[in-house]
This record gives C-alpha cells, structure tokens and sequence, in this order.
C-alpha cells in the first residue's frame, strides 16, 4: 500500500473531529439537523485551518442515509461512495488551474441534470478567487437561483478578491487560526495512534512552528519524524530544521540589551555553525520581542502567549530592562535587514551590522534610535540611576528630564535628528577678468586715493555729464561704484545691465570726452554687473582711514551743506573737490565726442546679443537734434 501523508491520513471524517473551528461545525451541524441547509456556502481563512475538510464533510452530510447529530456516519453507501469516488454526484474543482469562463460554463451545464444516487449535487470549489472576471459572472445567476437540490461550497484564502457580488449571495464562514494548544492535542492523538513517542516540550515547539494551521504542524511533525525516528525530541527538531533554539534567542537579545555587541557577533557565527538559518533566526526574535512587549503590557501575559510559564518568568525579567522604544527600533532595524539581505551578496553582514547597531544605539543616526538612547537614559533617571555619578539635588534631575522630554518632542514633530549638518559650500563667483578688476595694495588704499575721490562724486559727476538731457547718462545714475587702480567701476544692477551695456557701446566716445572734460583726469570708467562682484571687493569710499590717521570723516561732496572752514583749511583742500563744488555751474557741449574706456570682454561677449528691444529695428526713443535745440532755445 503506497505512503499517505499523516495530514491526510488523519484527515477529520466527521464535524466533531474538527480542531479549533466549533464556532463553524456547530452552526453545519445544527443546519443538517433542521434540514435548513443553504444553495451557496463560503468558506474563508488561512491555509490548513480545515475548509476543505469541512466542505467534504458537509458534502456528505446532507447526502447521508443515516446522518448522526449532523455528522455523516461514513458507512452507509451514499457515503462509501463519495469516499472514494465511485459516486460522481459530489465535484471537486481547483479554480487556480480550472479559472477560465469555459471551465464555469461546463459545470452550469451540469447543474442541470440531477443527482444519480445522492440527494443533492455538491460542487466543492477550492481557491475560488482566482477565476477570472468572466468567470464569476458566468456564476452568478446560478448562484443566486440555482436549480434544486445544488449546493456551491466554494473556499478561498483570500476573500477581499472574491466580487462583492459573489459574496452576497453565500453563507460566509471565516475560519480561524488553530491555537497551539490545540493542534498540540490534536498531534498528541495522532502520535500515540501510530506509536511516535515525541516529548511534551517537542509537541509545544511543533504546535508554535505551526503557525495557526494544522496541516502544516502535522507535515512538520512527519519530517521530523523521518530524520529522527519514532522518538522525537526538542534537540531533533533544531537539528532537523535547522531553527533557533529559545536558548540562542534569549541569549541573542540579552546581548543586545547589554550592548555587547561582540557577543552578538559570536552567537551568530555559533547559529550558522549549528546550521542555522540567519532569516529563521530574525524571525524568532522578532516574535521574541513581541512577546517582551506583551510582558510590558499585560499583567497577565500567561494568557495572550504560548509558553511555559518558567520561559514567561524570564521574558517578564528582560523586558523590565527594555523600553518600548528599543522594541520598535528592534523591529524596524530586523525588518530593514530581512529586506536588504534577499538581495544581498552577503547576508551574514547585513544581519550582523543590524544586531550591532541594536546593540551600540549611538552609531546609528536615525530618529528611532535618538528615541531608543533618550528612553534608556529617562528610565535610568526615573529609576534612580545617575550615569556616573549621582548628582545630590534632585532638582537637577528633573531639569534634565525636562530637556530631554523637549528633545523627545522635537523628533516626534519631525525636527533633524542630531545628524551631522552638511556644510554648505559658498557659492563659486565667476572669476573676475585682470582686465576689468586691477586691485590696489592695502597700504596704498586711503580716504586721499585718486580714484576714491573720483568714486565719492560720482553722482555729481554723472549729473553734471547729463546737463544737455542726453539720454545715454541716465543708466548710469545711482548705481554701485567702486573703484581700482585704474579708476572706477560702476556696478549696475543683472536686470538693468542689457539696456545699459547697449546704451554705453553705442555713446562710448561722448562718455569717455565728457568724463575726462569734466573730472580734468584720465581715469577709466569700467561697467560690470553687480552679481559678478563679492561684497569683500566693493569698497566703500567714505569709509577709508586717511593717511594723517585722523578718525573724522571728510563730508562727502554730493551733500550740498558745507561749513565755511578757515583759511588754513582752504589751504589744504584739493583743487579737484573745489572744482566738484562748482558742478551745477558746469555745461558740457552736446554735440563734443566723449568717449569711454569699456571692459573688452564684455563688449566682445554680450554686444552682439544684448539689445535695448526685443526689435532690433525699432526706432529709438530719443529726441532728434532739432528737437533738442528747440528746447535750448525755450530754455534760454
């Protein structure tokens, strides 16, 4: 006789067989009873928690000849015979390779004729989400009236997929997960039914691996059972399946709590030495630390977890020593290196970095970590504990708490985590042309400088450059001047400059004349846009130290109120800011050809771009020869 798997073998034939689903048999049984049975039934819930196994019970029931308190007897021939398949009245269908609308439209031409031996025809539908769109709507109509004595069992693991249409016209059973205590009796039933002699502690580390599903605790009780043999015990099962020990875990998570973190990196090599699986093993302490916060929760933790009571006495002693904010960094740290470790050349040094920086908070930067070390040192404050020193004034310490309740706050509402700012590089300036800039020496830099002077006046001189209106002045007027050895530099500003530049090249001969007739000097006039120039190369000619070191300021000439100073003043003052005085008494002949010494590169660079307009044919906005004779004559 071929070899039949134990989750088969010991497949449940009766309602009452069922393992932690009462809340499902029960309302079955009592519908069988009554004969209130529905056309339409939807079995939902993780895999191995028993739809399949009650849809074929249920299936039986209803055609059973002798039914006993609503379970099928399994012996009469009505039973025998869907048993093992000799009557066709009962169909099984898996809908993940039977999904197309074909596939549906052959079981609604079926429907149609009735049963051969048994009462009803029972369509047993597995994994009934993944039928195409098509599909259910071919279902339907016949769900929603079927022909008599047709019954629909469909089940699924995932009901959120199955059409809200579909749903509304089944009874809806949701299956829950089966608790560890009772898959372990369950398992202890099958082990001494077949002579396996497993240990209590075996059965509870079986019944946890199970995860909630009877199919898979059995399926790993029988591959323990092959590579160990009839007896079984804890040892056997970590060896077999290569999982951490609740030993290691502990160990692994006291290490962390004790930030050591070489002996974290020596349990982990002794687990992959011991043939453990690095992902199983996060696995195990992340459900660890579940179980630590559960401990911090509850005052009765026995109740929500599923260990012996000597393994809750440790759990309860170490998650004193952690705070909830450790916990949450642990599973955020562990997830992150599940994640990076699946495509990861080497996983082993993505685990290890993780555990460590659980270990050493302070190498880690984040926000959950700033939390995890503010919430240990809270607690050591709030629990009497000075680091290193206990400070006498109590007061202190709660100054401290304050501070850091703040800081607590500013990452909570999302401040900067004490990260390292960058520091931000200053922005490169263009490198100034030698033509357009030639610096003076400090030492040779006074309030007397030539070209200062130059710089003080220069409005006036502008002002007195323009008497005739030429229209070429104006953009010259208040702006930025500076000065270098060569004379002066006026600054215009990026959105003036076009219109500037334009108006300059076009007049530079008028300008360069009328500079030089009224200043008496040779000094060039260079123009250049403001944002080319750093603040530290602007000089400011009212502000240098004069040569005799006298602190007072000599008032600027553009201010037109001047004390009468005494001869010997007058003696003293520059013939060329007696002449700015005199200014406004100044006219300068239009029609005399001025010119104007332009940095090169700037001409050679923008003149051909830069216009005045956007059309370059159109016409000036300037006053013609005549018209301004016109106005000289009204003038006069």
């Amino acid at each position: 006789m071929p070899h039949q798997a134990i989750y088969r073998k010991w497949r449940p034939m009766v309602f009452d067989d069922v393992v932690g689903q009462s809340h499902i048999t029960r309302t079955l049984k009592n519908q069988v009873i009554s004969g209130t049975v529905g056309h339409a039934y939807l079995f939902c819930g993780t895999r191995g928690t028993g739809k399949t196994t009650c849809a074929k019970i249920l299936s039986r029931a209803v055609n059973c000849l002798h039914p006993h308190d609503g379970n099928p007897c399994n012996e009469c021939e009505i039973c025998r015979g869907i048993i093992d398949g000799s009557i066709m009245d009962v169909i099984e269908m898996d809908a993940a390779s039977n999904n197309g609308v074909d596939d549906i439209r052959g079981v609604l031409d079926d429907v149609n004729y009735a049963a051969s031996s048994a009462k009803y025809t029972v369509y047993i539908i597995d994994e009934v989400h993944m039928l195409s769109p098509s599909a259910f709507n071919a279902l339907l109509k016949t769900l929603e009236e079927p022909p008599e004595n047709v019954m629909f069992i469909l089940a699924t693991t995932e009901a959120h997929k199955v059409p809200q249409t579909i749903l509304s016209r089944c009874q809806r059973f949701d299956f829950r997960r089966i608790g560890a205590d009772d898959i372990a009796v369950r398992m202890k039933e099958i082990a001494y039914a077949d002579g396996y002699k497993i240990t209590d502690g075996a059965f509870r580390m079986l019944a946890s691996l199970a995860d909630g599903s009877m199919r898979d605790g059995l399926s790993i009780m029988e591959r323990v059972i092959s590579a160990a043999g009839n007896e079984v015990t804890e040892n056997d099962i970590v060896n077999t399946l290569g999982i951490s020990t609740f030993d290691s875990v502990f160990e692994l998570t006291d290490a962390v709590i004790s930030g050591d973190a070489a002996k974290v990196v020596s349990i982990i090599d002794k687990s992959l030495a011991e043939g453990k699986n690095l992902t199983q093993l996060s696995n195990s302490v992340l459900e660890y630390f579940r179980a630590l916060m559960i401990c911090k929760l509850s005052p009765d933790p026995e109740t929500l977890l599923e260990y012996e009571p000597q393994v809750i006495v440790k759990m309860k002693a170490q998650s004193e020593k952690l705070t909830f904010e450790k916990i949450n960094h642990a599973s955020s740290v562990i997830s992150a290196a599940q994640a990076d470790a699946k495509t990861a050349k080497v996983p082993r040094l993505i685990y290890e970095l993780a555990y460590i920086k659980l270990a050493r908070p302070e190498i880690d930067r984040s926000s959950d970590a700033v939390m995890d070390r503010l919430a240990v040192v809270e607690q050591k404050l709030a629990n009497g504990i000075s680091a290193p020193v206990r400070r006498e004034n109590a007061a202190d310490d709660r100054d401290i708490l304050k501070r850091l309740e703040a800081v607590e706050n500013a990452v909570k509402n999302g401040a900067a985590a004490p990260e390292e700012k960058k520091e931000e590089k200053p922005v490169q300036k263009k490198k100034l042309s030698a033509r357009l800039y030639v610096p003076i020496p400090e030492d040779e830099l006074t309030y007397d400088y030539p070209t200062a002077k130059l710089a003080r006046n220069w409005n006036n001189t502008v002002n007195t450059m323009k008497q005739k209106k030429n229209p070429y002045f104006f953009p010259l007027i208040n702006c930025v001047t500076t000065f270098d050895a060569e004379g002066l530099i006026v600054l215009v500003p990026d959105d003036r400059y076009g219109f500037t530049q334009k108006t300059t090249v076009n007049h530079l001969d008028e300008i360069r004349e009328a500079f030089q007739n009224v200043t008496g000097t040779d000094y060039t006039i260079k123009v250049a846009r403001r944002s080319d120039f750093d603040d530290n190369l602007i000089i400011n000619p009212f502000e240098l130290p004069k040569k005799n070191g006298n602190a007072e300021d000599e008032v600027p000439a553009a201010e037109p109120a001047r004390e009468e100073s005494s001869d010997t003043d007058k003696s003293n003052e520059d013939p060329f800011d007696k002449f700015i005085q005199k200014f406004s008494d100044i006219i300068i002949d239009a029609d005399k050809n001025i010119s104007f010494d332009f940095d090169r590169e700037t001409e050679l660079g923008e003149q051909s771009s830069l216009s005045l307009d956007d059309d370059d044919d159109a016409p000036e906005e300037f006053l013609e020869e005549s018209e301004l004779n016109d106005n000289d004559g009204a003038d006069e």
